[in-house]
């Protein structure tokens, strides 16, 4: 299975977008450097810097989305262990604080009650689900890893080509803003020409704006 199959579409592109953010703001610290005499070593400490952060970022992402999945599970066997037991209420109980959250608090809160009532009885019969298994583990851990350091990967590859800082830098942010078009587009492949491109340049200028406001507060 997939990344995407595990924490969903949404934020698996989302990975993505952190890894630009991360390492265009640590590039953008490269713009005007005052010290011509240690602009190479800076150079380098601050793309080293940004890839390492990414992936850093990655793993420490991943560990989160292992431990959220962990949890749901176990919340999920819990209420379906309620729901076989003679002590039904709780089960309506967490299955209310699961799904009340979700579009069904659009339905009013009698007719509510009434489909997780239902809907404990019908997980009455059900097995509960296994754990995450250690190949399951390694997908979400390594994808979340993948995708955001290939995304500082991206950023940072232009300070490797020249050692003009100044052309580095400005491929590198077209390289990323390219990066952030592409994962919004990608992101409504299920919606109209016109709606990806709309998705593309909003992703690209989410990017940009997080990314210079974390520049300005001296992320």
């Amino acid at each position: 299975m997939a990344l995407a199959d595990y924490i969903g579409r949404f934020w698996a592109g989302a990975e993505v977008i952190y890894g630009v953010i991360i390492a265009m703001t640590f590039t953008s610290a490269l713009r005007d450097l005052p010290f011509a005499v240690l602009e190479k070593m800076l150079v380098e400490r601050t793309v080293y810097t940004a890839l390492f952060c990414c992936m850093a970022w990655g793993v420490a992402d991943g560990l989160f989305y292992l431990w959220e999945r962990n949890y749901l599970i176990r919340q999920e066997n819990r209420i379906i262990e309620l729901s076989k037991s003679a002590q039904t209420e709780p089960a309506v109980s967490l299955v209310e604080a699961q799904l009340d959250d979700t579009v069904l608090r659009n339905v009013p809160s009698g007719q509510r009650q009434e489909l997780y009532v239902k809907l404990v009885q019908f997980l009455s019969g059900s097995g509960t689900r296994e754990t995450l298994s250690w190949r399951e583990g390694f997908t979400i851990v390594g994808g979340t890893f993948i995708r955001s350091a290939l995304a500082g990967v991206v950023v940072v590859i232009p300070f490797f080509a020249t050692t003009d800082v100044d052309l580095a830098l400005k491929v590198s942010n077209l390289l990323g803003i390219l990066l952030l078009f592409g994962i919004g587009y990608v992101r409504a492949l299920d919606r109209e020409f016109v709606h990806r491109i709309v998705m593309a340049v909003g992703t690209s200028m989410i990017g940009i704006v997080i990314t210079a406001i974390t520049v300005v507060l001296g992320g």
